[in-house]
């Protein structure tokens, strides 16, 4: 395996562990409070910051290498994160009644 395979390998990872993390942040706060919308907020924003911050990892990595590279990563993370954002909500919504009613 070379470095850039790694370094995809590890990009992958860091943007699934954040809907992961931001996902379970979520579901254990609005279960645990009953706020729906702030928590939901937090949990975006948690979502955003570590995609952000792997898309910044993965740029200042292959800025040096390939400009096909960091773009193709650039758009791949950017596009990522969009549809993680949308789904995040998806679910939130529609587990709404279920986390806050088994409160």
């Amino acid at each position: 395996m070379s470095k850039i395979d790694i370094a995809m390998t590890l990009y992958m990872i860091v943007l699934i562990s954040a809907a992961f993390l931001s996902y379970m942040y979520g579901s254990k706060m609005i279960r645990k409070t009953g706020l729906f919308l702030s928590q939901t907020v937090i949990s975006g924003f948690i979502y955003a910051s570590l995609g952000l911050l792997a898309i910044l990892g993965w740029s200042s990595f292959t800025f040096k290498i390939n400009e096909f590279l960091f773009f193709g990563g650039l758009v791949l993370g950017i596009a990522s994160l969009a549809v993680g954002e949308i789904i995040l909500l998806v679910i939130f919504l529609l587990k709404r009644n279920k986390w806050i009613a088994g409160q």
